[in-house]
């Protein structure tokens, strides 16, 4: 009202709706609506306190009078103080009269509001209404811990459980099924924002900080960044912006997003993660430099580690006192304890300081149909476990006892030999010096160690490494004489008889042989596999010139020894049957074997392998195949990042 004319009335009114909600008694509290009656675009809502010490609800919705399909909407939403609100909702269709059951989690002491619409579609062809019976049971099992955290050691953490309703059965069950990995940016960039549209009113310009992180992932998974700092923050955030992406080698973006992260599911590879924030105040993205970030990823299936329970705490030690089940009494503590997962379950590679997350619930669904009864309760909570310290591997041990057989003198030798090849990969060849030096050590241990193939694979190893700007063919001629030195040092006979025969599995110096032998035919055949590129590629950069008959025949003489000994048509071997294929006029043949390397290959894709098909495509003459081709190169190699 206007306080000088209070004769007039008020200016404005504000319509203020006083809601009182539906409060339960009972055990467990029960709620019955009856007799809803719902015709298309129709809406029933209730508003319930639910009672303190619940935490799941089990609802059960029986339908009748109904001549055609209907179909309804189900939501529950309780508003939460400095939290979001809890949702949930459900759609279900009733073809016939009949009864569905639902179960969901709740916040106990926070009022909730329950609709139930019956679609605005549904049920036209009809006249008759739909007669719905609802009911709700509450039940609820408190813990003294809503997120349980292991520290990674032996200890076993206490859990106290309560019932604050009725009597309800007391099952644990907890599931890891997720494992966040820790890292560090290894680069971060501030930069301005140019525009005067980036300038504050004050005067104050933003600023952007751009952090790179990278990781690698051994096989193929369903990976999403998680920042603890930012993330699922937007208004409450004192950094107005924050956008990550996700990129391969290839330059090639797999993900972005915001203060949101989606999961994406990505090959085998190496991947680099950019992390975007801007602030005007340089001093706060300062403290920003060194952010955590942890790659959340998906366990499959069958590497889930289900949890123990415990009713002592040496349980997990003793190996006894194992906590299966109990009823819990309304207002009784039951006490337990939840132990940690085994050494041999923890994920493989998985680095110390690495976080185990999974989820726990305390009990089953009770007023289902018999053939539910060991339905896990929605109701759920965070278990975190910290990945500890690796065992200090003992083969170091082993290895003494075993080594008893060699002398000092033997074992001071052998020691001495790998770490002169270990020096000799570490040397670069940058300039002319330290390419005479690389040449001089590798003669000295020529001649000191004749035969010894890990030696002629490393100099290999290093010869591929080598910069090929100047002299193609040198080049290539130097990874021929290399490959040629690798395959001369293994007798091949003996390697065929060892491999062929099978090992005894109790014997360890025997499984110790036959693990060798599989080294030295993976050696054996990268050398004749480089062999076969350096080959092909000598004859595709002198075409114009004439090689004799005895010469041509090299490639094929080492494309036979290398079927020998491993599956020429597999993604490590397979451009070399592309090119055979190629050089015999198959072209069509080869470009089936490359299709099938591409399909098959569960890495990052590579472009030389892209570029080869279009280069068969062309020989076959299939221009517009070509064509297509080229396009698509854009998009699987683009030239650069784009911008944020």
């Amino acid at each position: 009202m206007d306080c000088r004319a209070p004769w007039r009335g008020p200016i404005f009114r504000v319509p203020i709706t006083v809601i009182k909600p539906i409060a339960l008694s009972g055990e467990p509290p029960v709620l019955s609506l009856s007799k809803l009656y719902f015709k298309s675009g129709h809406i029933e809502r209730r508003f319930i306190n639910v009672p303190i010490g619940a935490s799941w609800v089990e609802v059960t919705m029986r339908t009748s009078a109904l001549d055609t399909p209907r179909r309804f909407f189900l939501d529950t939403v309780q508003m939460c103080p400095l939290k979001r609100p809890i949702k949930w909702e459900a759609v279900v269709t009733f073809s016939s009269p009949s009864i569905k059951n639902f179960s969901f989690s709740v916040e106990g002491g926070l009022t909730m509001e329950l609709s139930i619409a019956q679609f605005w579609s549904s049920g036209n062809a009809s006249h008759e209404p739909t007669c719905v019976d609802f009911e709700i049971v509450f039940h609820g099992i408190s813990v003294d811990q809503k997120v349980i955290a292991l520290d990674g050691s032996e200890s076993p953490m206490l859990i106290v459980a309560r019932s604050l309703l009725a009597s309800e059965r007391l099952v644990p069950v907890a599931n890891m099924n997720k494992i966040r990995i820790p890292y560090r940016p290894v680069e971060s960039n501030f930069c301005p924002l140019p525009t005067s549209r980036d300038r504050l009113p004050s005067g104050k310009q933003i600023i952007a900080l751009t952090l790179t992180y990278k990781f690698k992932l051994e096989d193929g998974a369903e990976i999403k960044p998680h920042l603890p700092l930012l993330n699922n923050r937007i208004y409450d955030n004192k950094f107005e912006s924050q956008f990550y992406r996700i990129s391969d080698s290839n330059k090639s973006v797999y993900s972005s997003g915001d203060v949101y992260p989606s999961y994406v599911k990505l090959p085998k590879g190496e991947y680099t993660l950019q992390l975007y924030i801007r602030h005007e105040n340089v001093q706060f993205l300062e403290k920003l430099k060194q952010l955590v970030l942890f790659i959340e990823r998906k366990l499959e299936k069958k590497d889930f580690i289900q949890l123990s329970f415990y009713s002592e705490p040496d349980g997990p030690i003793v190996g006894n006192a194992t906590f299966k089940s109990s009823i819990l009494v309304p207002g009784e503590p039951e006490a337990f304890y939840v132990g940690p997962p085994s050494t041999e379950k923890l994920p493989k590679g998985s680095p110390p300081g690495s976080v185990l997350v999974g989820s726990i619930t305390y009990g089953i669904v009770s007023s289902f149909n018999k053939k539910e009864q060991n339905q896990h309760a929605p109701a759920s909570y965070s278990i975190l476990c910290v990945i500890p310290p690796s065992k200090i591997d003992d083969n170091t041990e082993k290895g003494v006892s075993v080594g008893t057989k060699k002398s000092v003198s033997e074992r001071l030798n052998d020691e001495v030999r790998d770490t002169k090849i270990k020096f000799l990969s570490s040397l670069k060849q940058e300039n002319e010096d330290d390419k005479s030096a690389w040449t001089e050590l590798v003669a000295s241990l020529k001649s000191e160690y004749p035969k010894y193939t890990p030696l002629f694979a490393k100099i290999l190893e290093c010869v591929l490494q080598e910069s090929t700007a100047d002299d193609k063919i040198s080049h290539h001629k130097e990874v021929i004489v290399a490959a040629d030195e690798v395959v001369d040092s293994i007798d091949k006979e003996e390697l065929a008889k060892l491999l062929s025969l099978k090992p005894d599995p109790e014997d360890e110096e025997s499984q110790k042989t036959k693990k060798k032998m599989e080294e030295t035919r993976d050696q054996l055949a990268d050398a004749l596999y480089q062999k076969g590129l350096a080959l092909a590629e000598i004859e595709s950069l002198k075409p114009d010139e004439s090689t004799e008959a005895s010469a041509k025949d090299v490639f094929e003489e080492n494309y036979k020894e290398l079927i020998k000994w491993v599956d020429a048509k597999t993604t490590k071997y397979g451009t070399l049957t592309v090119l055979r294929e190629r050089r015999c006029g198959r072209c069509g043949t080869a470009l089936k074997v490359l299709n099938d390397m591409i399909q098959e290959n569960s890495e990052q894709p590579k472009k030389k392998l892209y570029d080869l098909r279009i280069q068969l495509i062309e020989e076959i003459g299939w221009a517009h195949v070509s064509a297509y081709e080229k396009q698509w190169m854009h998009v699987r190699f683009p030239p650069s990042l784009p911008p944020f």
